[in-house]
């Protein structure tokens, strides 16, 4: 790296960046929603429902049904998946730490990275020149699960040939960024960071979402990490010492701090000569690719909370949008492309508790340069989660909408025979609350 010194990008830089891309994705994630809230809850499926058959049962009696042949045939391309996945994970956990040239690791690193950043890219040029898509429920036979599907409209072939297009132009676009990178300059480190964001944001659709169950699920599972790290911390001189049970993200942080304090501290014989080190580390300027992931991470996670007041406060403002209960065709309903204007206080409060805790973030860091990991791990999201949720759950309140908006919930991808409900869903029931409901109250639930 002596002939290109790496210029490095500061992360406010690519964090204030994830502020518009909340927006962005927001708006893509309201325009899906608003073809979605269009389909019949119940729709029309192959077969008859008279069965009544579970998931699991109708699954084995599909089983059953198939032939030697097929059923030699699935299990022969399920060990061939498995197993080419679980050569991946192998690989990337004994087999990358054994090689000692730091050229392929470099190399290695880059199509990984090559392969994680096309997709986004491809899909943030499809905003700029969208290609006209619809959306639809289907459920291939009876007792299988409900899916909903996004397709091409019109001449399909040729919009694949976009696509694909697309695709290669983003694999060229990322490989240009990942050799500005190699150069010396990460200044397009942010346009990485906010595609991997609209991506992410607009892409996520449960079954069902509701505000309350997301905050309430998130809340509890960042309380329980906090309480496991003090625990294990309070046990043992070096909080990496303990084995216990962490998700991947944890495990991942925990390597990444300890390599950079060196490990814990053990005593040594002064006598005994040092091993040398045998272990080849990434490139300085393909770690900086990769700690796009640690600047961003704290965005995507309230950005989920972000999007859907937006698509609250559109609820409020259009007529409801009663989706049919009986059984209907799976005729697919076209996604509009413009973007509607409309009132939205709540969503521009929430918007800027973003933009605040980054620079808050950003501030403390600064004054405190020992804790200056903290803007640049997975952790920060200990700082914005708690910043957004409640600016946003505030500026609901100070507009009389807390209680609407504490209750909103969506209905993605329907799962069992259900009611007829409106876009705004104003109430989360469970099905034992809506039984005790009064006739005229279900009608209008």
């Amino acid at each position: 790296m002596e002939d290109h010194p790496l210029v490095q990008l500061h992360p406010i830089v690519i964090q204030l960046a994830t502020v518009p891309a909340v927006a962005i994705a927001s708006y893509k994630a309201l325009n899906v929603w608003r073809a979605v809230s269009s389909l019949p809850l119940n729709p029309h499926t192959s077969g008859s429902d008279a069965s009544e058959r579970s998931a699991t049962s109708e699954a084995f009696r599909q089983w059953r049904a198939l032939t030697a042949t097929k059923k030699a045939k699935k299990i022969a391309v399920f060990l061939l998946f498995f197993s080419l996945g679980l050569s991946f994970h192998l690989f990337m956990v004994f087999g990358l730490s054994k090689i000692s040239s730091q050229s392929v690791m470099d190399i290695i690193w880059c199509i990984i990275l090559i392969a994680m950043y096309a997709g986004p890219i491809s899909y943030v040029s499809d905003l700029v020149f969208p290609t006209p898509r619809s959306v639809r429920y289907h459920r291939a036979k009876t007792g299988a699960p409900m899916r909903m599907i996004i397709e091409f409209e019109g001449d399909t072939k040729k919009a694949l040939k976009i696509e694909i297009a697309r695709l290669l132009l983003s694999l060229i676009v990322v490989g240009g960024m990942i050799y500005s990178t190699w150069a010396g300059y990460t200044y397009l480190h942010s346009i990485l960071g906010a595609s991997y964001i609209i991506t992410v944001v607009a892409s996520i659709r449960y079954p069902k979402m509701s505000i309350r169950r997301i905050i309430q699920v998130i809340s509890g599972y960042l309380v329980g990490l906090f309480v496991i790290f003090i625990s294990t911390f309070n046990q043992s001189d070096s909080p990496f010492d303990s084995q216990i049970i962490a998700p991947p993200l944890s495990i991942a942080l925990g390597l990444f701090i300890t390599y950079i304090t060196g490990g814990s501290k053990t005593d040594e014989d002064p006598a005994e000569p040092r091993k040398e080190e045998s272990l080849t580390i990434m490139s300085d300027w393909v770690l900086s690719l990769i700690f796009v992931f640690s600047d961003i991470f704290g965005a995507i996670v309230p950005g989920i909370i972000t999007a859907m007041t937006l698509r609250f406060e559109y609820s409020l403002i259009n007529e409801p949008v009663h989706r049919p209960s009986e059984a209907s065709t799976d005729a697919p309903v076209r996604i509009p492309n413009e973007y509607p204007s409309f009132p939205k206080p709540i969503f521009i409060s929430s918007l800027l508790s973003l933009l605040a805790s980054l620079g808050f973030l950003n501030i403390v860091t600064f004054v405190f340069p020992d804790i200056v990991w903290l803007g640049i791990t997975p952790l920060n999201i200990y700082i914005t989660v708690p910043t957004v949720f409640g600016s946003t759950a505030c500026a609901a309140a100070y507009f009389g909408k807390f209680g609407q908006w504490w209750r909103y919930n969506e209905v993605w991808i329907p799962q069992n025979k259900v009611l007829d409900t409106s876009e705004e869903g104003a109430k989360d029931l469970d099905d034992e609350e809506a039984a005790l409901l009064p006739t005229e109250v279900k009608e209008t639930a």
